[in-house]
């Protein structure tokens, strides 16, 4: 692990203030970045901006939480308590998790151990587990729902866990949003995923596991919130 980055508590964070009004905004964006990431990411490839851009009225907060976290176990505990009780007791009315990669997967966890204290998940390509005998698995079960039924939440690796949670607990998801490139090796875990989502509430676009595709997806996602085509406290909106 002497590869792996510290992980102090509280989780780093770094915030912008997105709103264009005078007023302040009730709903809060947390972004998680990619393994290899950090939280900087999103402001370097412009993800703020764009929500600037498309007039989407929401503050952000991009949170450091890198692959020690996910490590130590300890990411969605950290989330929990750094980051999503202290914007409730701000007065943050609605709060979305959008996780990119690896960021998806913590969403995901963040869910599971915390159900029911954020407001809307915005997936772009999470990794969901790379086609093999797991996917084999569940497909002749006939399905994540079917293949989950019975199965301890925290049993196995985190991609068992993550399918179990999902094939278990889909119906009880906040409005999630899934968004990956076509040519992602992570698609075909994508695809499955789809399976178990209303289809309004799926996007993919030219592209392969990168920013410039998640930054064409997000772009679109913003534009559609903005334009009152998706509403992100709202279920079954998601185009």
């Amino acid at each position: 692990t002497w590869f792996l980055r510290d992980t102090p508590t509280p989780i780093p964070t770094r915030a912008e203030r997105v709103s264009t009004t005078e007023t302040a905004t009730d709903t809060l964006v947390v972004f998680l970045p990619g393994r290899g990431g950090s939280m900087n990411d999103f402001e370097k490839q412009g993800f703020v901006e764009i929500m600037r851009k498309a007039g989407v009225q929401a503050d952000t907060v991009a949170v450091d939480a890198h692959l020690g976290y996910y490590f130590n176990r300890t990411v969605t505990q950290r989330l929990q308590a750094d980051v999503i009780l202290p914007a409730r007791a701000k007065g943050y009315r609605r709060i979305v998790l959008v996780g990119v990669s690896l960021g998806g997967v913590g969403a995901l966890l963040h869910e599971r151990d915390y159900p029911g204290f954020v407001d809307g998940i915005v997936l772009l390509a999470p990794y969901l587990g790379r086609e093999g005998k797991l996917f084999g698995q569940i497909h002749a079960a006939g399905g994540p729902v079917a293949w989950a039924a019975g199965r301890d939440l925290k049993a196995g690796e985190v991609e068992e866990q993550l399918w179990t949670f999902l094939g278990q607990r889909v119906q009880t998801l906040p409005p999630t949003w899934l968004f990956y490139g076509r040519s992602d090796d992570l698609a075909p875990g994508h695809q499955l995923f789809a399976t178990l989502l209303p289809p309004l509430q799926v996007k993919f676009a030219k592209g392969a596991h990168d920013w410039p595709t998640w930054r064409t997806l997000w772009t679109a996602a913003c534009r559609d919130v903005a334009r009152g085509k998706a509403e992100l406290n709202k279920p079954g909106n998601g185009n």
